[in-house]
């Protein structure tokens, strides 16, 4: 053991103990003789600073874990307000694209803006200067005093269907600015539009068409494109306040269900929910059924085109009885999407009502598509003799009746439908115009007027759209309203207006001399002939009874 030792203390060298190195070794000998030594390790074993290093990441990486920890835990609440909000928002949107569109208004300001509109009426009633002007102008307070009747109705009861109600009162208040204007100016009413009574044919034709009125969407859903709707078509209908919607099914063909409501409001707010069927014979081939959004609501009663035939039906909404004619001449009308509107499917035959009665539109097969008018017995289902225009009826979008006088529009782009073509079966003559017609989506499915308010109604693209109608004064009224405005004003200057088409009161039901001698060359080369074959279904206590 010394002998080792005095090495140790003679070795300059570093030596190795259990693995570490000795960088140098010093050492004495005590009073009894035991060599005491100190030896420094050139490297520790235990390795102190990178111990504290670690804990001082543990407690940064435990504080950033807590962190961690605290946003997720806020993340899984803020995650459930959002599925809240998502399931919500997916609900809402489900309503929106079965039964439209609404949007909360503010009924504070709603009636603030009526009190202001009536408050603005009586000024201008009190500056009328003629009986005329004083007398629309309390028509149009009346309307207002409706307006306001509704509008105070619905916030009672729902607050999400006032709408069309803000936009009438828009409508109203362009009416009171116009006579505010025309009045301050001197023009009088001469220049103001003032419509004839209903069912008065007593004007010159359409002067221009508002901006459109978006109702609302359909009741079945933005995927039924296709369809009609409307009010009851027929002047002096026992049905006035009526409102019918009648979407196509899916296929753009089918014309099976539909809705009948008993008014405005509840046109607007679904009720209430009733749903009727052509199909009373709940036959697979639908044979009561219709095709094509030619259909119109007449005096109470559907008129449309029958499934898969050329024949004309007629359905009754409450005594659910279906009348049948088919219809077989010489220039038989199209039918099976022959001659249908442009980017229209199976509306080959198109019913329209007006101030003459009942009308039907379809393409000529003779003369390769060009339109035709007949006039319809509403009772019968017999049709009258034809006026052949000289328009191809796939090269229009739709056509309406006014005063026996067909409108036909054209596709001008995605937003606008342009009136282009009119012809008049009181005179045969026919001629071209310019009125556009604005629409929110792309294609127009229907397209009617009703004489009862003088709207057009459209179904565009499943949207139910409506429009005022304005129209140009008649040579006479021209002139009556001049002397009313001389008289008042001392003015001498004369007022001349634009009749747009000419009427003539010889015939109302038939085609006046005129225009059977236009049409004498093709009535003798393919004589009109009708033979009638009539059916007729209706269902009784629950039974089916059909009679030849």
């Amino acid at each position: 053991m010394n002998t080792i030792l005095s090495y140790l203390l003679l070795v300059a060298s570093p030596v190795i103990v259990d693995g570490g190195h000795i960088a140098k070794v010093v050492g004495v000998r005590d009073a009894s003789g035991q060599c005491i030594c100190t030896m420094h390790l050139a490297n520790v074993v235990f390795p102190a600073p990178k111990v504290e290093q670690l804990e001082s990441d543990f407690y940064n990486l435990t504080n950033q874990l807590q962190e961690q920890l605290n946003e997720i835990y806020n993340g899984r609440n803020n995650m459930s307000i959002i599925t809240t909000n998502l399931t919500d928002l997916a609900a809402r949107i489900k309503y929106a694209k079965t039964y439209g569109t609404h949007i909360d208004l503010n009924f504070d300001k709603v009636i603030n803006d009526l009190q202001s509109v009536i408050s603005v009426a009586h000024d201008i009633s009190k500056n009328a200067t003629t009986d005329s002007t004083k007398k629309m102008i309390d028509n149009l307070i009346d309307q207002i005093n409706k307006i306001n009747t509704a509008v105070t109705t619905m916030e009672g009861h729902d607050k999400n269907n006032i709408v069309t109600i803000q936009r009438e009162i828009n409508t109203l208040q362009k009416k009171l600015q116009e006579c505010e204007e025309a009045i301050a100016s001197g023009a009088g009413l001469a220049n103001v539009s003032m419509a004839p009574p209903v069912g008065d044919c007593n004007h010159g034709g359409i002067l221009k068409v508002s901006d459109p009125v978006l109702v609302k969407l359909n009741w079945k859903g933005s995927d039924f494109k296709a369809g009609s709707w409307g009010k009851d078509f027929a002047v002096g209908t026992k049905l006035p306040h009526h409102y019918w919607v009648f979407p196509l099914n899916k296929d753009e063909r089918t014309l099976e269900n539909y809705r009948l409501y008993s008014s405005y409001k509840k046109l607007l707010i679904y009720s209430p929910v009733r749903e009727y069927s052509l199909n009373i014979r709940n036959n697979p081939n639908c044979e009561d059924c219709g095709q094509g959004a030619g259909v119109i609501f007449f005096n109470g009663s559907f008129y449309y085109n029958c499934f898969d035939s050329r024949a004309l039906c007629k359905a009754d909404p409450f005594s659910m009885r279906i009348s049948r004619e088919n219809i077989k001449d010489q220039d038989p009308a199209s039918f099976n999407n022959w001659f249908s509107y442009k980017g229209v499917k199976y509306q080959d035959i198109d019913l329209a009502g007006d101030e003459k009665g009942l009308w039907m539109v379809h393409g000529s097969t003779l003369s390769n598509g060009k339109l035709v008018i007949k006039k319809v017995d509403p009772d019968t289902l017999e049709v009258g003799v034809p006026w052949i225009t000289s328009q191809s009826k796939d090269a229009l979008s739709n056509s309406f009746m006014i005063c026996g006088v067909l409108y036909a529009t054209k596709r001008k782009n995605s937003t606008h439908d342009q009136i282009n073509y009119m012809y008049d079966t009181n005179t045969g003559r026919e001629s071209n115009i310019n009125i556009f017609i604005e629409k929110p989506l792309p294609t127009v499915q229907s397209l009617n007027y009703n004489p009862n308010d003088r709207k057009l109604y459209m179904y565009n693209d499943g949207y139910l759209v409506s429009y005022n109608v304005t129209f140009a004064r008649s040579k006479v009224m021209g002139d009556v309203a001049a002397n009313e405005q001389q008289q008042v004003s001392g003015a001498e200057e004369e007022h001349s207006l634009v009749k747009r088409g000419s009427q003539s009161p010889t015939s109302q039901d038939h085609p006046s001399s005129d225009s059977i001698g236009n049409q004498q060359e093709y009535q003798e080369e393919t004589p009109v002939t009708v033979t009638v074959a009539k059916r007729e279904t209706m269902k009784e206590d629950g039974h089916i009874v059909a009679s030849q």
